[in-house]
C-alpha cells in the first residue's frame, strides 16, 4: 500500500535550481535546517522554532497566472519536501543579482541590496541576529505590495521579534520604502521620500525553469520510517495518496507544529498520576506519514457565489483576507472579519497556514482559535470531501472532536453575505498581546436592526470559555442570550435580562473549566457583549459612544520619533553618531554568530535530557529507547559526571567548604536526587545531527519515586516564607543587604499620630531574558589533550574556569573562544550547557555542538526573579518623605546563585533620584523550585524604581496631592553636602533635576497634564495617564584588557576582553583606537582600517564578565592606553622619518621651502617593523592602583503617555519622552538605539511579559513564544522623542557614561501612567482606594482592578433610551 517511492524534489534556491533525488530529502527536515546546514547559507537564523519570532523569515515564490506570486514562511516550520515548485530566496540571495554584475571598480557598500544597506544605515541593529529575519519581512511585504503606505510596512513586521533595538529604526527603515514616506532619519540627517527602491535593478528574476512548473506525478520521500507524500496536482491524486496511507497526517503548511510539540514519552507513560494545572501543547500521536494538500487545485481558492463566497480548505488565512477585502462592498461581515484576521498569528503564518488546519485544531484538540469563533458568528458552512456531499454548520462541526464516518478531509468553507439595512456584524478579541498572541477570549456578533430598533437574526458566539484547549472544548453559541434578544427591541430590560444571562452562563463555563486567567474571562465576555449592544443605542451620551469604539485604530496609528543629541569633533571620531561597522554583513546575514560555527567533520551534536518535576525524586533516569533512535550515538549522564562544585549559573570558582545547602551548584541530577526545579539537567544525548538529538531527546525517561508526603513545588514567595526556606546572611555571598540611613525609628515614633504614617505592598514579578539566539557550545578537543571552546558567555574566565573543573583539567588547556552572540541581558552569564558539552567531547573525544532550543534554553536559564516588598512611610503634609522602612523579599530559585546580586541592587537602588535622609532598608532572598535567578539587564534598579513610585505614589493619594509635584519635592536637591552625605558623585555629576526641568518643558507637561485630566473628565471608559519619573543608575566599571597589533601596512588589529553582543562594542572601539593612534601623525585612522579578533582565553586571560552597560568603556579605555603606549613607542620612529624626509627635499634642511608630503600611518608601521620594533601592546584598565573612577552615577527621566480601554483593559501607550545623560557620549547613534532597547525591554516587563508555572509539576509554562510575549513593533510608543542631555562633561573614558541598562528602569513611567488611568477609571463608581499596580500589569491584572467598573459604570446599565 505505497505510493511512488521514488522522485525529485525541485526547487530553486537563490537563483540557482536544485535537484534533489527521494533519497537525499529527509521528510523530518525542515527548509530552516537544509539552508543552514546543507546549503551552507547562515543568514537564516534559528531563534524559536516555533514560527514566533521571525528569525528564520524567507520569501518564496511561484508563478501562477502568468507573473510571480510570492509568499513569506517562518522556515523553522516549513518542511524541505514542501519546497517542491518553489523559488526560495533567502537573505544572502537579495545580494544575488549586484554580486554577479559587479566590476572591479563596484564599491563594496554597492553590493547590498537596498533593504539591507537601509537598515544598517538607519541604525536597525544592535546584535543583528534578528536582522536578517527582518529584512526579509520588509522584502516580501514590498514584493507583494511594491506601492505600500506607511501602515501597510509597520503592519508587516507582526511576526519579527527584536530584544535589542526597540524597534523604532527598524520601523524607520520599513516606512522609508512607503509611497507616502515621510521618514527622518534624525540622527544621520537625512530624509526618505521616494517610495521603494527599483526592483528590476536589485532583485533577481524567476527563474524560468520554474515556470509553468506543475506537479503531474505524486512523488514521496521516505527515512528513517518518515514518509513525506506530494500527489500529483489532482483530487483524483489526492485520494489515491489518502486510500494508501489511511493514517497519515495532511498539511499544508505545518504551522501547528509550532505550538503541538511532540509529547515527551513521560507525558503519557510515567506520569500518568500527575496532577498538571495546565493544558500543554502535546501532539500525542507519532504519525509516520504527512500528506501536502497544498496545491490541490479543487481544495484551493476562493470564489463568489449568489449568496456568499466559498473559500477552498486549502486557501492560506492570507489569501482569504484578499478575497475577502476585494469583495467587502458585498457584506458587513468581511471587512471586520479580515481585521480579526491581522491579528491572528503573523504575516508568515498567514501566508503558510491554510483556514481548514487552523479549524480543525480547533474541532479535533481544542485549539482556542479566532478563526473558529468569528466563522462561527458569520454562520460559515463547512463541506467535507467523500462519497457523499455532506456539510455542516460551524456549531455542528465544532461539536465533537471526532471526525465524520469515512471523512477526513474538509473541501470548502462557505461564508454568507451578511447586507442590507441594518445589518451588523462584530469580532472582538483581548490577548496577552494586541497582535501575534492567541487569545484569551474571543467572540463573534451578528444581527439586523430594522427601522423600527427590532433587532433579528442574532448570533453571539464567543471562544475560550471552555476548557482551555482540551478535545471537545470549542467556541460556543450563546443561544439563550439570542433568544432572549431575538425579534425584540433592544430596550434596558431586555439588555439587562440578556446580559444577565450571558454572564451567567459564562461564569457557570469558565468555572467548571479552571485554567489561566480565569476571572478575566468573564469580565472580557461581559464587555464584549456590553459593546456589542452599545451600537444598538441612540443615546448621545458620550459614555455610550466612548464604550463602543475599540482603541484599535489608535494603537495601529503610524509611529513617529524624534532623537536630539549633540556631538563633538573634539576627539573625532570618537563621539561621532556612526553606524556599526559590521551593519551591513548583519543585515546580509553575512556575519557570523556563534552558533553559525561550522562543524568541522565527525562533530557530534547534543541535546541536554531535564527533570520537569519539582521535588520529586528520581528512581531513576532511562536512556534505553532514545538511545535506539535513529542517529544516536551516547549520552552523558550522572554516572560520567560525578558530583562536583561548579555550577553552570553561578560563580565559577569551587567554592569548597563554603558550599552549603543555600548555595546549591547546578549539577546532573541521578538516582535518588531531588529535582530542585523542573529543568534540572539529567544528561546529554549525542547523535549524528542536531535535530535526531533533539528529537530523540523526547524519549528519555526520568522516573519518580511514588511521594507519601505529596511535596509541592515552592513557586511563590508566600509559599516559600511559609515553608521557611528563607535564606540566612550567608559569610561569603551578600544574600542580605542592608542601606540604612539617618534615624527611621525616631522619626515613625515622632510622627505616630501626628502626620500621615503609611503602610503596603508593591510587587515586581518574574521577566525572561528571551535573547533571541539561545545558549550555544562547541568544544573540540585539541591534539594536546586540551579543549576549544565556542561558547556564547558574558564572562570568558567563568567559562574557562568552570569548564576546566568540570573536565579536570588545568585552566591553560581550555582555549575559551568568542565572537558574536545575538543578545543576552545577563542570561549567558557563563554559557549554559558549556560544561556538558566539554565532558561529552572529552568522553567521545570527538568535538561536540550543542545549541538549546527554545523551550529548553527558557526552561533551564533563570530569569529576572520575582520581588515582594512591604513598606512603612511617614510624609509631611507637601508630600516630604520623612522616614521610610521597607522590607524586600527576592525569591532566589533553587539556589542563592546570582540572585544575591539583584538583592543587593534593589536595596542599594531602592532611593533613586530621591532623597530619603531616614531609612531602614533591606533586601532579603529566599528559596522556591525554579530555575536559579541570573542577572538580567538592570538587575535590581527597575524593581527598585517600581517600588520607590509606588511609595510615592501611595504618599500622593494619602495626602490628595499631585504625585508629579510629590515626586518634585522629594527629588534629590543641587546641594553639594547632601549629595557627599548621600555618597553620590561630585556636585558636576549630578543632573537629574536639570533633565527634569528640561523633559518637563520639553515635553509640554503641563499642558499635557491638563489635557489628560480634561479628556478623563469626558471619557469614562476610555481613560489616560500621565507620569514622569527620574532615575539614578549606578554603574561599576571592571578591569578589561586589550591587544592591540599594527601591521606594516598601517592596518590594524583588536582583542579585548569584552564581549560583543549588540551593544555596539566594536565601533566604539574602532573609534576611540582611530583617534588615539591619529595622534601619531595628526590625522586620525580611518576606520575600515581597524578589524578585530575572535577573544581567545589563551591569548587574553583572566577577564570578567561583560555587564552593567560597562564592558564597552573599559574595553575602550584598555584598547586606549594599549594605542598611548604604541604611539609613545613609535614617535621616534615619526621623527627619524620626518628628519629624513626634510632632508631629502629640494630645499634642503636649511631651506624655507617645503615640498614634503604628510607621513603616513602605514609608513610609520613599515619603518618600525624595519626597526624590529614590537608591534603590538596590551593595554589594561582596572580601578586598582589608579585615579580613574571605577562606580558613577547615571541620571535621566522619563515621561509616559498612556490610554486604557476600560471595557477590555487594552492600552496605547501615546507617547513617551526621554532624557538621557551620557555625559559626552562615544558615539550618540549607538547610545540612542541603546537606549530605546533597554526602554522597550522595560516596557514589556511594565505590561506584558508574565512568567507562568504549572502548580502540579513547577514546569514553566512561559517557555516559549506561545505563552510569552515580548514587545512587537506595535507595542512602541506612537510618539516617541529621545534626548541625549549635552554639555555634562566627566572626567573618565573620554567623558562617556553607559547608556544600555540605565534607561530600562525608565519604563516605570509606563506603569506609574497605567495606573493613573486605571485609578481615574476606579474613582467613575466611587472607588477611590490606593492600589499598587503591580508589574508587569498584564491584561489579566487591568481587568481585575476595571471589571468593577463596567459592572458598576450606570451608564452601562441603563444605555438605552427607553
Amino acid at each position: 500500500r505505497t505510493m511512488v517511492s521514488k522522485g525529485e524534489l525541485v526547487f530553486a534556491l537563490n537563483g540557482q535550481m536544485k535537484t534533489l533525488s527521494s533519497g537525499e530529502v529527509d521528510p523530518t527536515m525542515s527548509l530552516q535546517s537544509y539552508v543552514r546546514d546543507v546549503a551552507g547559507l547562515k543568514g537564516t537564523k534559528y531563534g524559536c522554532g516555533e514560527g514566533g519570532c521571525g528569525a528564520c523569515a524567507m520569501t518564496l515564490s511561484r508563478w501562477v497566472n502568468g507573473k510571480e506570486e510570492f509568499k513569506s514562511v517562518n522556515s523553522c516550520l516549513a518542511p524541505l519536501a514542501s519546497a517542491h515548485g518553489w523559488a526560495i530566496t533567502t537573505v544572502e540571495g537579495l545580494r544575488t543579482k549586484a554580486l554577479k554584475n559587479r566590476t572591479a571598480d563596484t564599491p563594496e557598500g554597492d553590493t547590498f541590496h537596498p533593504i539591507q544597506k537601509r537598515l544598517a544605515q538607519m541604525n536597525g541593529l544592535q546584535c543583528g541576529f534578528c536582522s536578517p529575519g527582518m529584512v526579509m519581512t520588509m522584502y516580501q511585504a514590498l514584493k507583494k505590495n511594491p506601492s505600500a503606505d506607511m501602515a501597510y510596512m509597520e503592519s508587516q513586521l507582526d511576526g519579527n521579534i527584536c530584544r535589542c533595538t526597540g524597534y523604532r529604526p527598524i520601523l524607520d527603515t520599513a516606512k522609508s520604502f512607503a509611497k507616502d514616506s515621510d521618514t527622518v532619519d534624525h540622527i544621520c540627517k537625512k530624509s526618505y521620500t521616494k517610495g521603494c527602491y527599483d526592483m528590476e535593478k536589485w532583485d533577481q528574476k524567476f527563474p524560468e525553469e520554474l515556470k509553468g512548473f506543475e506537479s503531474k506525478q505524486s512523488i514521496a520521500f521516505s527515512k528513517n520510517g518518515i514518509t513525506w507524500v506530494k500527489p500529483a496536482s489532482s483530487m483524483d491524486a489526492l485520494a489515491k495518496a489518502m486510500a494508501a496511507y489511511p493514517d497519515a497526517r495532511l498539511t499544508v503548511g505545518k504551522t501547528s507544529y509550532g505550538i503541538y510539540k511532540p509529547a515527551f514519552v513521560s507525558d503519557s507513560s510515567e506520569e500518568k498520576g500527575l496532577k498538571r494545572t495546565h493544558h500543554w501543547h502535546l501532539e500525542s500521536k507519532e504519525y509516520k506519514t504527512f500528506i501536502d494538500i497544498s496545491d490541490i487545485p479543487e481544495i484551493n481558492g476562493v470564489k463568489v457565489v449568489g449568496d456568499g463566497i466559498v473559500v477552498g480548505a486549502a486557501s492560506k488565512i492570507s489569501h482569504v483576507m484578499n478575497a475577502l477585502t476585494a469583495n467587502k462592498s458585498a457584506s458587513v461581515s468581511f471587512a471586520p472579519l479580515v481585521a480579526h484576521m491581522k491579528k491572528v498569528a503573523n504575516v508568515h503564518v498567514r501566508d503558510s497556514g491554510s483556514i481548514a488546519g487552523n479549524i480543525m485544531l480547533a474541532k479535533t484538540k481544542g485549539f482556542l482559535s479566532d478563526l473558529a469563533t468569528i466563522l462561527l458568528g458569520a454562520g460559515a458552512i463547512v463541506k467535507w470531501a467523500g462519497k457523499t456531499d455532506k456539510k455542516e454548520t460551524m456549531e455542528e462541526f465544532l461539536a465533537t472532536p471526532k471526525l465524520p464516518v469515512d471523512m477526513t478531509l474538509l473541501e470548502s468553507i462557505f461564508i454568507p453575505f451578511h447586507a442590507g439595512a441594518g445589518a451588523v456584524f462584530k469580532t472582538y478579541r483581548a490577548a496577552i498581546r494586541p497582535v501575534n498572541a492567541h487569545a484569551i477570549v474571543n467572540a463573534a456578533f451578528k444581527a439586523s436592526c430594522g427601522s423600527d430598533g427590532v433587532v433579528k437574526g442574532v448570533t453571539i458566539a464567543y471562544g475560550g470559555l471552555m476548557s482551555h484547549e482540551d478535545a471537545g472544548s470549542h467556541a460556543i453559541r450563546m443561544g439563550g442570550v439570542e433568544k432572549i434578544m431575538e425579534g425584540k427591541k433592544l430596550t434596558n430590560s431586555v439588555y439587562r435580562k440578556a446580559r444577565k444571562a450571558l454572564r451567567e452562563a459564562v461564569e457557570q463555563m469558565v468555572k467548571k473549566a479552571g485554567g489561566l486567567r480565569a476571572s478575566s474571562r468573564v469580565a472580557l465576555a461581559d464587555s464584549f457583549f456590553v459593546r456589542f449592544c452599545l451600537g444598538f443605542s441612540s443615546k448621545s451620551d458620550k459614555t455610550v459612544a466612548s464604550a463602543a469604539e475599540t482603541i484599535d485604530a489608535k494603537r495601529l496609528r503610524v509611529s513617529c520619533a524624534k532623537q536630539s543629541f549633540g556631538f563633538s569633533e573634539e576627539h573625532a571620531p570618537v563621539s561621532l553618531p556612526i553606524p556599526l561597522l559590521s551593519g551591513k554583513l548583519l543585515s546580509s546575514g553575512s556575519a557570523k554568530f556563534n552558533s553559525d560555527t561550522t562543524p568541522v567533520g565527525g562533530t557530534l551534536f547534543g541535546a541536554i535530557a531535564y527533570a520537569r518535576r519539582a521535588r520529586a525524586v528520581i528512581k531513576d533516569v532511562d536512556f534505553s529507547v532514545a538511545l535506539k533512535q535513529p542517529g544516536v550515538r551516547g549520552h552523558v549522564a550522572k554516572a560520567e559526571v560525578g558530583d562536583n562544585t561548579w555550577s553552570v549559573t553561578g560563580e565559577p570558582y569551587d567554592l569548597g567548604d563554603k558550599l552549603t545547602c543555600y548555595y546549591k551548584p547546578t549539577t546532573v541530577l541521578g538516582k535518588g536526587e531531588e529535582v530542585p526545579y523542573s529543568g534540572a539537567c539529567v544528561g546529554l544525548l549525542i547523535a549524528d545531527s542536531l535535530e535526531q538529538a533533539r528529537n530523540a531527546i523526547r524519549f528519555v525517561r526520568v522516573i519518580y519515586e511514588e511521594q507519601a508526603d505529596g511535596k509541592e513545588a515552592i513557586l511563590s514567595i508566600a509559599k516559600a516564607v511559609e515553608s521557611k526556606e528563607i535564606i540566612p546572611s550567608l559569610p561569603f555571598l551578600p544574600t542580605e543587604f542592608k542601606n540604612d540611613a539617618g534615624d527611621a525609628k525616631k522619626v515613625f515614633a515622632d510622627e505616630e499620630g501626628k502626620g500621615v504614617v503609611l503602610k503596603g505592598k508593591s510587587r515586581v514579578g518574574r521577566q525572561k531574558h528571551f535573547y533571541m539566539d539561545p545558549c550555544f557550545a562547541y568544544a573540540v578537543p585539541d591534539e594536546e589533550r586540551g579543549i576549544r571552546v565556542v561558547v556564547s558567555s558574558q564572562w570568558p574566565q567563568g567559562a574557562n574556569s568552570n569548564i576546566a573543573a568540570a573536565v579536570k583539567k588545568p585552566m591553560s588547556m581550555i582555549n575559551i573562544v568568542h565572537g558574536r552572540m545575538g543578545g543576552s541581558f545577563g542570561g549567558k552569564n557563563i554559557g549554559y550547557g558549556a560544561q556538558i558539552t566539554a565532558i561529552a567531547a572529552t568522553r567521545f573525544n570527538a568535538p561536540v555542538y550543542v545549541h538549546l532550543d527554545r523551550n529548553c534554553d527558557m526552561q533551564l536559564v533563570g530569569g529576572r526573579p520575582d520581588c515582594e516588598a512591604s513598606y512603612k512611610v511617614a510624609a509631611g503634609k507637601e508630600g516630604k518623605i520623612k522616614a521610610l522602612s521597607f522590607e524586600h523579599m527576592l525569591a532566589s530559585g533553587a539556589s542563592a546563585n546570582l540572585g544575591w546580586f539583584t538583592n543587593m541592587s534593589v536595596g542599594s537602588a531602592l532611593t533613586q533620584a530621591y532623597h530619603l535622609p531616614n531609612r531602614e532598608i533591606t533586601a532579603r532572598m529566599c528559596l522556591t523550585n525554579e530555575a536559579p535567578v541570573n542577572v538580567m539587564r538592570g538587575p535590581g534598579e527597575i524593581q527598585a524604581s517600581v517600588h520607590i513610585e509606588t511609595i510615592i505614589e501611595h504618599v500622593a493619594h494619602a495626602l490628595n496631592l499631585d504625585p508629579h509635584q510629590v515626586r518634585k519635592t522629594n527629588m534629590l536637591p543641587d546641594d553639594e553636602k547632601i549629595l557627599k552625605d548621600c555618597g553620590f558623585a561630585e556636585l558636576d555629576k549630578y543632573t537629574a533635576l536639570k533633565c527634569w526641568e528640561e523633559l518637563e518643558a520639553s515635553c509640554d507637561y503641563k499642558k499635557r497634564s491638563e489635557k489628560v485630566k480634561a479628556f478623563n473628565s469626558t471619557n469614562k471608559l476610555k481613560k489616560k495617564g500621565i507620569c514622569m519619573v527620574p532615575m539614578r543608575y549606578k554603574v561599576n566599571i571592571w578591569k578589561r584588557s586589550a591587544l592591540v597589533n599594527l601591521y606594516t601596512d598601517g592596518t590594524v588589529c583588536v582583542m579585548h576582553g569584552a564581549t560583543p553582543m549588540g551593544q555596539g562594542i566594536q565601533v566604539k572601539v574602532a573609534q576611540v583606537v582611530a583617534h588615539e593612534l591619529g595622534k601619531l601623525t595628526g590625522e586620525p585612522l580611518s576606520l575600515d582600517k581597524i578589524k578585530f579578533a575572535q577573544y581567545q582565553s589563551r591569548m587574553l586571560s583572566s577577564q570578567v564578565f561583560t555587564g552593567g552597560s560597562t564592558g564597552t568603556e573599559g574595553a575602550c579605555e584598555a584598547a586606549r592606553r594599549a594605542c598611548e603606549a604604541l604611539v609613545k613607542r613609535m614617535g621616534p620612529i615619526l621623527a627619524g622619518l620626518e628628519e629624513k624626509a626634510k632632508s631629502e627635499s629640494k630645499g634642503g634642511e636649511d631651506s624655507t621651502h617645503d615640498d614634503r608630503k604628510p607621513i603616513s600611518f602605514g609608513q610609520v608601521c613599515a619603518a618600525a617593523e624595519g626597526a624590529n620594533m614590537m608591534m603590538q601592546a596590551l593595554g589594561h584598565w582596572s580601578d586598582t592602583k589608579d585615579n580613574d573612577k571605577a562606580t558613577y552615577n547615571c541620571w535621566g527621566v522619563g515621561c509616559s503617555e498612556v490610554e486604557i480601554d476600560v471595557m477590555t483593559g487594552e492600552i496605547v501607550v501615546d507617547r513617551v519622552d526621554l532624557i538621557i545623560d551620557c555625559a559626552k557620549s562615544l558615539n550618540p547613534a549607538i547610545d540612542i538605539g541603546q537606549a530605546e532597547g533597554g526602554f522597550m525591554q522595560g516596557l514589556g516587563m511594565m505590561i506584558q511579559e508574565e512568567v507562568l508555572y504549572d502548580e502540579g509539576t513547577g514546569e514553566l509554562i512561559s517557555n516559549g513564544t506561545w505563552e510569552y510575549k515580548p514587545p512587537l513593533a506595535i507595542n512602541v510608543p506612537r510618539e516617541w522623542n529621545l534626548n541625549l542631555l549635552q554639555g555634562n562633561k566627566v572626567g573618565r573614558v573620554l567623558s562617556s557614561k553607559a547608556s544600555g541598562e540605565p534607561p530600562l528602569v525608565l519604563a516605570s513611567s509606563v506603569l506609574m501612567a497605567l495606573r493613573h488611568a486605571i485609578r481615574d477609571a476606579r474613582a467613575e463608581v466611587g472607588l477611590k482606594d490606593f492600589f499598587a499596580l503591580p508589574a508587569p500589569a498584564t491584561l489579566t491584572t487591568r481587568m481585575a482592578l476595571l471589571a468593577p467598573v463596567v459592572e458598576k459604570l450606570e451608564a452601562l446599565d441603563k444605555p438605552f433610551s427607553d
